[in-house]
């Protein structure tokens, strides 16, 4: 091991008297790369070598190679670059053979591999490393078409190609990516074809019966709606490809007439005007109005084409899906700015009729309610028409916190106590335990109405019964409010009182604790009886409730009740959480 680590250290000897001759290293960081690469050298000569061991020589010799690339250039250093960077590449190469022969499983270090041949343009290298990925790493579709873009984009191979698309398919029959793949390079090949020439227009036919011959193929494997859809995006951007786009277009709507998502699909077409025979002549944008009355004209077939099939779709499928698609698309293309206010208010008209439809229909979704209550708000609908949209959105989704929260901020604004009293009881009875943003909301309500001075208190008694998901942060609340509205004398009478007769929270002693130590002339009695309870009720598996009475008491300079707390804590707290306490106790000491 030794000697192959000195044989290592010789090899390098050129590369260090390089950097001296031209000054790109003094001795010193000489001397610290020598001693840096031996350190990393004996760790690959152990028995015993991890992955970590190659990733972080790696590094290291990446790095040093930007650090000579950036100080040439900040230097001016001219020099042959081989001398130095080459072997270091070589090096980086050699490393990565070695680390990926020894871990052949990991995926992630052959893809940085390939990264790095790549960056290096070691590109002979790069068959080899696909021919072992591929053997190692087969059964990952994503692996062959890996190699299969590699060979496409990088190297033009053809037959490696052809020879990595047959593999894959043989062994991932079923792969949506890889059928994709393949039919999109076909596609593309079609595309390149100059077809004014002798032969051109035979030879792209020949590809494109080969690009239906996979297609079709694909369809005995694959019976998926969403691989019918990836298949038309692609066949669509290419004009050459009409016959097959036409084609698949036939098999969705024959094979899938009860998805959503063809429905969808057709009706995005109609909107991009891909399915569409446009009746207005082409013009040239001269500026003239009747340019833009054209254009407008277009826009507007566009969307009324697209409508009629959302109707169509959403008559033979009521579904809230179906609905969904129509409304996102609504919603959609009334992002649009800056375009003529007719159609404009076409899209705003159309966007309110699919909502409508939606919520006569009974599938408006708990986001859409929302948005739909809102148009209906701002657009100063009657009152009746309003209050009946949220009752039924609140009875279609009972669970929804947003749309009682909005309920009962519709009341707020309308000034309707009753009302806004009643809907909160309702949603709380639905919500239970998620309605404690109910409870903040009425009490925030009440609070603001002096007219009303008993109800904040009725409120907080109700809510102190509530699960704890409610009730918890809330008798934290009430007792800051009796403080603020009466006085700290309240305040620990409530305090003592939720304290007997309700169940334990937390959160009641840090905040009594918190308005203890804002007193003008603390009792520190009192305060320290919080530290207690806190301690008493939570102290068998809460930390932290120890250190705060620890570090109460040493602000009090009581250095016998310190010692006495942390005797308590070892024997009340769980036997897991002993060590915890105890270092935390440690550097309280140091703090």
């Amino acid at each position: 091991m030794a000697e192959l680590v000195e044989y290592r250290k010789e090899k390098t000897l050129p590369e260090y008297e390089q950097m001296k001759r031209i000054d790109l290293f003094n001795d010193a960081e000489i001397r610290e790369i020598i001693r840096k690469r031996d350190s990393l050298n004996l760790k690959l000569v152990r028995q015993t070598k991890s992955m970590r061991d190659y990733l972080e020589f790696i590094k290291y010799e990446r790095d040093l190679l930007s650090l000579i690339q950036k100080r040439r250039k900040t230097r001016n250093i001219q020099d042959m670059k081989g001398s130095i960077d080459r072997p270091i590449s070589m090096r980086i190469k050699n490393l990565y053979h070695q680390v990926t022969e020894r871990f052949p499983q990991n995926i992630r270090i052959w893809e940085e591999f390939l990264k790095f041949v790549k960056a290096f343009k070691f590109m002979n290298e790069a068959s080899t490393i696909l021919d072992r990925m591929i053997q190692l790493h087969g059964d990952k579709p994503d692996v062959w078409l890996r190699a299969v873009v590699w060979e496409y984009e990088q190297t033009q191979n053809m037959e490696r190609v052809k020879h990595f698309m047959l593999g894959g398919l043989q062994r991932h029959p079923d792969s949506c990516m890889l059928y994709s793949k393949f039919l999109k390079m076909k596609l593309l090949e079609a595309d390149k074809v100059d077809v004014q020439t002798e032969n051109g227009a035979a030879q792209r036919k020949h590809i494109l019966e080969q690009a239906s011959i996979i297609y079709e193929n694909s369809r005995k494997k694959i019976h998926s709606i969403e691989y019918l859809v990836n298949i038309l995006e692609i066949v669509t951007e290419f004009s050459c490809a009409k016959d097959l786009m036409n084609t698949v277009l036939q098999h969705m709507q024959n094979e899938f007439p009860l998805e959503e998502l063809m429905w969808h699909t057709l009706a995005r077409r109609e909107l991009m005007g891909l399915h569409m025979e446009s009746s207005i002549d082409d013009k040239e944008d001269d500026g003239s109005s009747s340019s833009e009355e054209s254009s407008i004209a277009a826009c507007k077939k566009k969307l009324k084409s697209c409508i009629e099939v959302y109707n169509e779709a959403t008559k033979i499928l009521k579904t809230e899906k179906m609905w969904l698609y129509f409304i996102n698309t609504m919603m959609e293309i009334n992002q649009e700015r800056q375009e003529p206010t007719i159609l404009a208010a076409l899209k705003k008209q159309t966007l309110q009729m699919a909502l409508k439809g939606a919520y006569e229909a009974g599938f408006l979704s708990e986001q859409h309610y929302i948005y739909y209550i809102e148009e209906l708000i701002k657009s100063n609908s009657q009152l009746e028409n309003i209050l009946e949209v949220f009752d039924k959105a609140t009875k279609t989704h009972e669970k929804s916190v947003r749309l009682w929260e909005m309920w009962m901020r519709f009341y707020i604004q309308n000034e309707s106590e009753q009302s806004l009293y009643e809907v909160f009881r309702q949603g709380v009875k639905k919500l239970g335990g998620d309605s404690y943003p109910l409870w903040q909301l009425i009490i925030r309500y009440y609070q603001v109405r002096p007219d009303l001075p008993n109800r904040v208190e009725e409120v907080f008694n109700e809510a102190i019964l509530q699960p704890p998901s409610v009730s918890t942060r809330l008798k934290a609340q009430y007792i800051e409010y009796v403080a603020l509205r009466k006085d700290i004398h309240a305040a620990r009478e409530k305090y003592d009182d939720l304290v007997q007769n309700s169940t334990p929270c937390l959160e009641i002693h840090e905040k009594m604790a918190q308005l203890e130590s804002t007193q003008v002339e603390p009792n520190v009695e009192r305060w320290r009886k919080c530290h207690e309870n806190a301690t008493h009720f939570f102290g068998e598996s809460n930390i932290n409730v120890w250190i705060e009475y620890i570090k109460f008491e040493k602000t009090q300079d009581t250095p016998k009740n310190i010692s006495r707390i942390y005797e308590r804590a070892i024997k009340t707290l769980h036997v897991d959480l002993v060590d915890s306490f105890e270092m935390e106790h440690n550097l309280l000491n140091f703090s």
